[in-house]
């Protein structure tokens, strides 16, 4: 079958819905077969089930617990550039289209540094390693663990939990910031857990309660060199133009001035964490942390690195009835996708 070559914005842009994805991907079966990768079926009710009824081999990077490790596999996903893999011994992954060689993105680069080679075994490193990068012609695409749907299906039972989630997550801010990459859409669909069905069962005392979370597309991302003089490490704008760019904006990104991007990830994190927590729940020192976090006054914003190190004295200092105590899910994805309210 002859591939019709495409760039980026047209991938991205296709539909997502069955038909459109499978004719989307369909073409490119046979490549990515010759690299010992089986694309899943597309299926009216799933979204994609898998090529065969082989158990998921074991990868290091998803777990189930015995109450869902039975369950059906499937995978929904929303974007048209993510379409899931299985190898040749049953691991499951994600591919990724990430390059046209068209459009400047500084994506395929900031994975090279951060998510391939010695970086991945690196514990405080959140990044969802690329496990392998294939070309197509002009077309990068980049192979990674399927570990999970977004995080917007995922809950916890208490506060321990939910604190630990903002503990990693802000860990591997943190590693970003110090290899000198800054993120810039930090919100909690680019968030994942290692937990595949994404959901406790609060019931279920023995569940799995410590999930590895990851942190994935970095397609709004920007890397300094380490030889840069730090007063250039600066951008301006948002990083999509504003008629598409949806997310919740610092004030400093709302003007022409160039500004630290690693100051707008601590307030796009903060202003994520914190839309959690105030749905029922007050802990006054978590509180004031993500305030500052969300500052005005990028001055006044801790590094990513400050945050997290004043988090975990916070949660260490925290008795055991306020850890344990439930969280409830209320409307806190909604408002922090998509607006500026709640801070």
């Amino acid at each position: 079958m002859e591939v019709k070559k495409r760039n980026l914005d047209s991938w991205r842009n296709a539909g997502v819905d069955h038909e459109s994805r499978a004719e989307l991907w369909s073409p490119y079966r046979q490549f990515f077969q010759s690299h010992g990768y089986t694309l899943w079926n597309v299926s009216k009710h799933y979204g994609h089930v898998p090529p065969n009824d082989n158990p998921r081999a074991p990868d290091g990077f998803s777990y189930e617990n015995e109450y869902s490790a039975n369950a059906p596999s499937e995978f929904s996903i929303g974007s048209p550039l993510h379409f899931p893999a299985r190898t040749t011994d049953n691991r499951d992954v994600m591919i990724a289209f990430l390059s046209d060689g068209v459009v400047v993105s500084n994506c395929v680069k900031v994975l090279r540094t951060i998510a391939t080679g010695k970086n991945t075994g690196i514990d405080r490193n959140h990044a969802l390693p690329l496990l392998h990068e294939l070309r197509h012609d002009n077309m990068i695409f980049g192979v990674f663990p399927l570990v999970g749907t977004t995080f917007i299906g995922t809950w916890f039972v208490n506060i321990a939990h939910a604190l630990e989630m903002m503990s990693q997550i802000m860990e591997g801010i943190a590693f970003l910031h110090d290899h000198l990459v800054a993120h810039r859409d930090l919100f909690f669909g680019n968030f994942l857990s290692s937990r595949r069905h994404g959901r406790w069962d609060p019931a279920c005392k023995n569940d799995f309660l410590r999930p590895r979370y990851y942190i994935i597309d970095f397609e709004m991302a920007v890397q300094f060199s380490p030889d840069s003089d730090p007063a250039t490490r600066m951008v301006t704008g948002p990083p999509l133009p504003w008629d598409i760019y949806r997310r919740p904006a610092p004030p400093e990104m709302k003007s022409d001035i160039p500004y630290c991007p690693f100051k707008a990830d601590v307030w796009q994190v903060g202003k994520t964490f914190i839309a959690l927590l105030l749905v029922k729940h007050d802990i006054p020192d978590i509180i004031r942390l993500l305030r500052r976090m969300c500052d005005d006054n990028a001055e006044d914003r801790p590094s990513a690195r400050e945050a997290v190190d004043q988090l975990n004295k916070i949660h260490n200092e925290l008795p055991t009835e306020i850890l344990q105590a439930p969280i409830e899910q209320g409307d806190w994805f909604d408002r922090t996708e998509s607006s500026n309210e709640g801070l």
